[in-house]
């Protein structure tokens, strides 16, 4: 009988020993692989040589969250609440041909904002989708900021992520000047931060014939963030940058997915029918209070993902819009009712003319 207990305990040693060695292994290994780009950095242009921009002064731009390709109105995401981690291959690619024809339906438009592009991640079955995004814009200049770079995220334990590539992407009919990507402070908490997006925008600039330059500022802020804490801190770097443009004289528009509902959105104008709801953050207008947040104010563009899309049942909102500086006029916005076919957001586009330089 001492003998039996004598082997248990040293199995239950060798158990709690192996155990230790392997989450141990796997923090250094994620330590060691951490993503940490530096606070600004260069943004390799990639697809078509375009030309600069002439004599234009009207512009037109789509931005969307594509959910890269792996959110349509059938799935559901654990992380909100839903039980699925990544849609079943036929379903991936039966949403991307969709996202793929919207692009193509759509290509006479001068920029897309994109975000939620993935690159080598499991959850999208190792598509490069810039490269997919060549291929469908073949006229097109692209750019890719990335903000989600983990060799492997742990969750959920049962069915981990994986490896996760993913960020901002920018297509455009004109040759920017340059483009960088502009990291937000670094305040997520160790350990968390190993596994977590590393938030940002990406800037492209392009030179107007006046000497000027019109300024692009491709957005994704936080989620799941209780009290607003960080897009408070998100919106503070976002309106500096911006503000020492418009007074260099640039013209800005920044779009994309700010996670928190426009000045100005009021849920009862939605003419839908679905089930609306609004975001607590406090009100963007205090960061930018003489610019314009351009919206559509009857469709949503985006669906909560703790279940499968159904038509006034699931709840949704408007969190994808643009706000553009005080040298720019805005001619048309309007969201694209997709019936959150594709994606869990919906296209937004805009239409803007820029005012003559005093």
């Amino acid at each position: 009988m001492k003998s039996l207990r004598n082997v248990i305990s040293w199995a239950l040693g060798v158990i709690i020993i192996s155990g230790v060695v392997i989450v141990g292994g796997f923090f250094l290994f994620s330590i060691l692989t951490e993503y940490q780009p530096a606070p600004v950095e260069p943004v390799q242009v990639s697809g078509a040589t375009a030309f600069p921009v002439d004599s234009a002064s009207m512009f037109s731009l789509i931005t969307w969250n594509i959910g890269y390709g792996g959110l349509g109105r059938e799935m559901d995401f654990f992380y909100d609440g839903g039980k699925r981690v990544r849609p079943e291959k036929s379903y991936f690619q039966q949403s991307c041909a969709g996202i793929n024809r919207f692009f193509q339906e759509h290509d006479s438009v001068d920029f897309f904002l994109l975000q939620e592009v993935d690159r080598n991640s499991k959850r999208s079955h190792y598509l490069d989708e810039v490269t997919w995004l060549e291929t469908s814009l073949p006229d097109f200049c692209i750019s890719f900021a990335p903000n989600y770079d983990c060799r492997f995220v742990p969750v959920p334990v049962r069915r981990p992520m994986g490896r996760v590539t993913s960020g901002l992407v920018t297509c455009s009919r004109y040759q920017p000047v340059t483009v960088n990507r502009h990291g937000f402070d670094k305040h997520v908490p160790w350990p968390n931060r190993l596994f977590y997006l590393k938030r940002c925008f990406m800037a492209s600039r392009y030179a107007l014939p006046d000497g000027h330059q019109l300024v692009l500022v491709n957005i994704h802020n936080s989620a799941y963030d209780t009290g607003g804490v960080l897009r408070v801190r998100e919106m503070e770097m976002i309106r500096k940058f911006m503000l020492a443009e418009y007074e260099a004289g640039n013209y800005l528009v920044a779009g994309g997915d700010w996670n928190a509902n426009p000045p100005g959105f009021a849920p009862e104008e939605i003419l839908t029918g679905d089930r609306v709801k609004q975001d607590e953050f406090i009100g963007l207008h205090t960061f930018f209070p003489d610019w314009e947040f351009a919206f559509d104010p009857l469709y949503p563009t985006n669906r909560n993902v703790d279940s499968a899309y159904k038509h006034g049942t699931t709840p949704v909102t408007i969190i994808d819009f643009y706000l553009v500086s005080p040298n720019i006029k805005v001619l048309d916005v309007h969201t694209f009712s997709t019936g959150f076919e594709e994606s869990d957001h919906q296209p937004v586009y805009l239409q803007i003319v820029l005012r003559p330089s005093v």
